[in-house]
């Protein structure tokens, strides 16, 4: 009855993609939508499969467990199903905001996803791998709706931005999983979109303008240093828009002023003393990969200036290069190994093959810094090879998508006689 059922929804959201009307002025044809749908599928079927059977414990079995729990609790007790996401058991009460233990906030990023799991568990019957599906499909609006922002700026790349976008090995195979990942590129990919079209069209209207703000507060609930990082270069995005000439000057202008304002938060309470927040999140993560496969050693990382200045280069080590082609014999390390080795090369064709007389605009910009931002959190922050690989997979995107359409692939194909 399952694999009937998993069939009937399958070609019910592969009919709703060529008919609603947001995907459809994507203006990619219905049988390419249909296999990106489908391959998006297939990949979150097989990371479902890996995360049920070739992992004793994984968070995509936790969340479907307790997924169930709330589905049974919706029908048995409705009122504890509308209110227990409010409940908090720690003894700080609703502080500490901005710690990974003894949080309030910290227990939200997991109860949203499973709020959800049990709401497609009403349709799914509680199996997995039709909630599976039903995720895939809300994911993919997300993956839509950047492609309808970026076909706009490079109209003539249609092909580089599917691949991009589309098709990214651990962009599409993380942001598959049922985690806080596909959600948080759903909601960075709409915010995106609706923003970037009312600055284009110089209409901000109310309703827009809450669909930003409400997907906003799902990022800072889901993952709330995200939100620390996107409001700053939302900002200086905004800015830009309306002075296209002074784009990067404005970009400067107000990183540099929030790296100040970062810093001089030292002189703060502890609850908002970020420096101490990002070194306390290391902390934790290195207490979490004595027990990992993939932990690599990390610099202690101190809330002052002068350790987050020491510490850039292996940050972007961490976060940009590894896992190095040979680090693990682990397929899942070599396909991630092959693929940075990809995107080195595609730096180093941009480097030498840049077009001449292009501009970026205030999106690009805004990708560059904002990518770049999140990739030294993460190389700060994180030992685990594993967890490296899953959080950068959704920002991969903002950095490649420049280096590919503002590479000279013609005079890539001549120097080297590469037959296209």
């Amino acid at each position: 009855m399952s694999y009937l059922l998993f069939a009937f929804y399958l070609v019910l959201f592969c009919w709703l993609i060529t008919r609603i009307r947001f995907i459809k002025e994507s203006k990619l044809e219905n049988r390419i939508l249909i296999a990106l749908f489908l391959i998006r599928v297939f990949v979150g079927l097989v990371n479902g499969y890996i995360s049920l059977f070739y992992y004793p414990v994984s968070d995509s079995r936790v969340f479907q467990l307790q997924g169930i729990d709330e589905y049974h609790l919706l029908f048995q007790n409705p009122m504890e199903y509308f209110t227990n996401i409010f409940h908090n058991n720690h003894s700080v009460g609703y502080g500490n905001f901005l710690e990974s233990t003894n949080s309030y906030w910290n227990d939200t990023r997991s109860n949203l996803i499973v709020k959800l799991l049990s709401l497609f568990d009403i349709f799914s019957r509680t199996n997995f791998f039709i909630n599976s599906l039903f995720y895939n499909f809300l994911i993919f609006f997300g993956t839509v709706g950047l492609y309808r922002v970026f076909i706009k700026e490079f109209p003539s790349q249609k092909l580089v931005l599917i691949g991009s976008i589309f098709l990214l090995p651990s962009t599409i195979y993380y942001s598959s999983s049922i985690h806080r990942d596909g959600l948080i590129y759903l909601c960075l990919s709409m915010i995106i979109y609706y923003l970037y079209f009312m600055m284009s069209n110089r209409k901000y209207s109310s309703k827009n303008i809450f669909i930003c703000l409400v997907y906003l507060a799902l990022i800072l609930l889901l993952r709330n240093f995200v939100f620390i990082i996107l409001v700053p270069a939302l900002i200086a995005w905004i800015f830009a828009g309306y002075r296209p000439k002074y784009s990067l000057a404005i970009f400067l202008g107000i990183y540099l002023f929030i790296s100040i304002l970062f810093f001089c938060t030292s002189y703060l309470p502890p609850a908002f003393n970020l420096p101490v927040h990002v070194s306390s999140r290391q902390l934790d993560f290195i207490e979490i990969a004595k027990n990992g496969a993939s932990a690599i050693n990390i610099n202690p990382l101190y809330p002052n200036f002068r350790s987050f200045l020491n510490n850039i280069p292996q940050a972007i080590n961490h976060s940009l290069m590894r896992p190095y082609l040979t680090e693990h014999n682990n397929f899942l390390y070599i396909s991630s190994g092959l693929e940075v080795l990809f995107y080195e090369i595609f730096f180093l064709a941009f480097i030498f093959f840049r077009k001449k007389n292009k501009a970026a605009t205030p999106l690009i910009y805004f990708s560059v810094f904002f990518s770049c931002t999140m990739f030294l959190v993460i190389g700060y922050t994180i030992p685990i090879i594993g967890a490296i690989v899953r959080y950068r997979s959704i920002y991969l995107p903002f950095i490649l998508i420049p280096l590919v359409c503002y590479t000279d692939w013609k005079r890539v194909k001549e120097v080297f006689h590469i037959r296209i």
